[in-house]
């Protein structure tokens, strides 16, 4: 009876320990929410936004890590304008010295973190991107800027007070 007891334990000590390694494949994986607010000039004084777009737009970056290394990048854009197109992407971060028209960062966008157009339907609207960058490298080492451009004024990365939207990007 007592090795009936022992086997029957092992057996169950075995079935626990399969399971609980099998459900612990993806509950590893990080994800992270970033919040920015309409740009009133957080990021620098002289790139406070000019225009007519409501100043209660609002926007998150979700980070999550994938299995493969890389990471997906959702952007949520809330008290968007409906029909409006909000072009949205990261710039690199550099020294204004060495830009073309002497902006702190890169003019065109980085593309293998984030670019795309979100349109807007009067609420909140999303677009998931994936990068090949490591959440690791999204949320601690990257340098650059996240912008949204304001749907209702000529597009333009050399000025930044026509961005709704402006903030360090996944800080």
């Amino acid at each position: 009876m007592k090795f009936m007891n022992f086997k029957f334990a092992a057996l169950m000590f075995s079935a626990i320990m399969v399971l609980g390694m099998t459900s612990c494949g993806g509950d590893d994986l990080q994800s992270k929410t970033f919040s920015y607010d309409f740009n009133t000039g957080q990021v620098a004084e002289a790139f406070a936004y000019s225009g007519d777009h409501s100043d209660d737009l609002s926007a998150t970056i979700k980070v999550d890590e994938l299995e493969d290394g890389g990471s997906e990048i959702t952007i949520t854009i809330d008290n968007t304008i409906d029909g409006e197109t909000y072009r949205t992407h990261a710039h690199d971060m550099a020294d204004a010295a060495t830009t073309p028209n002497g902006t702190p960062y890169n003019e065109t966008p980085n593309a293998d973190v984030f670019a795309g157009a979100i349109t807007g339907n009067g609420g909140s609207a999303s677009l998931s991107n994936t990068s090949s960058l490591s959440y690791e490298e999204i949320t601690t080492t990257y340098d650059g800027f996240f912008v949204v451009h304001d749907p209702l004024q000529d597009l333009s990365t050399v000025d930044p007070t026509t961005y709704v939207i402006l903030g360090v990007f996944a800080r």
